[in-house]
């Protein structure tokens, strides 16, 4: 990888993580927010009544999806569940962001008077660090924790459990008459959820980096394994080939096998034998001529052949005169 390109994956990896960051600490509505200036975030509870049950649907912040809460009342009968603008209970001691399903109206009556009620709070949406803080404008300090005990119920979710005398702190209408007001909201850290998300995501990202670039790597790996093995030389299979090569690498008796040439008396023997090859040309005379032996055939022979001669002879001499 030369320079340039690793000065460009690092541009791209640094681009992508400060997307991803963003991403994070600004969802769909929180960006909204920081454009126009306008909290589009804020929670707008849909309620349902399912018996003595009072159920609110509603997106809280920080979160895309909706979620569910569950309201009922052991001592008192739930008359109504009612959610309450943050602005009207705004302090500085208290973050609007903390609450991030907002607050609620809890309206209870039937309860006997400066008796005491159970408000139970469920969803899968709490956690179990989730605190309620009721509010009472009628006190010197209006925000405190309520100390809601936090139960565990299968499917993770977690009920709240409050409870609320009639006319004490908790009750916002001040007075001990059979009916009680609680005023208040499910309370997370909403900076301890936005790092906690942002740590998941961040080193989820570099977990799936990690198995792309094991991935890459085990890839490479078999691609360089294939790529050595059609460079690999094929192996002859033929006797033929096997004997040519036996035969090719042999070497003449005495000759030096490191350099490839003959040793010193196999030259001195090749060239005596080259000299006298030559020297016996040279001093070789040819052969007298020598007629064979005479005999009688020989002499039959020949007195034949003289006889014809002298008869083309004649006939060639009347011919002419």
């Amino acid at each position: 990888m030369t320079r340039q390109s690793t000065i460009s994956f690092a541009k791209a990896v640094a681009f992508f993580l400060a997307a991803a960051l963003l991403a994070v600490l600004l969802q769909p509505g929180q960006a909204r927010a920081f454009v126009v200036g306008t909290d589009f975030e804020k929670p707008k509870p849909e309620f349902t009544r399912e018996g003595e049950t009072v159920v609110a649907k509603l997106i809280p912040r920080a979160k895309s999806s909706s979620v569910t809460i569950d309201f009922r009342v052991d001592g008192g009968r739930l008359a109504a569940v009612r959610g309450v603008n943050f602005e009207t209970a705004a302090r500085p001691e208290v973050n609007e962001k903390n609450f991030k399903s907002a607050l609620f109206d809890i309206l209870v009556d039937g309860v006997p008077v400066g008796g005491k009620i159970r408000v139970s709070i469920l969803s899968d949406f709490f956690t179990r660090s989730t605190a309620f803080y009721v509010y009472n404008p009628h006190l010197q300090s209006p925000w405190a924790d309520a100390q809601a005990e936090n139960i565990d119920h299968p499917d993770r979710v977690q009920e709240l459990v409050v409870t609320v005398a009639d006319g004490g702190p908790f009750d916002a209408d001040g007075a001990a008459d059979g009916h009680i007001t609680l005023t208040g909201g499910p309370r997370d850290s909403f900076w301890g959820y936005a790092l906690g998300t942002l740590f998941i995501r961040f080193f989820g990202i570099f977990i799936v980096l990690s198995v792309l670039m094991v991935g890459i790597l085990f890839s490479g790996r078999i691609f360089q394994w294939l790529e050595g093995r059609k460079a690999r030389p094929q192996k002859r299979s033929t006797t033929i080939d096997a004997a040519a090569d036996a035969g090719a690498s042999t070497t003449l008796p005495g000759a030096d096998e490191t350099a490839g040439i003959p040793s010193g008396e196999v030259a001195a023997a090749i060239a005596a034998a080259l000299h006298l090859h030559i020297a016996g040309l040279r001093t070789a005379r040819p052969q007298p001529f020598s007629f064979p032996s005479t005999n009688a055939w020989t002499l039959s022979g020949r007195s034949r052949m003289m006889d014809d001669r002298q008869q083309n002879a004649r006939r060639n001499f009347r011919s002419r005169s």
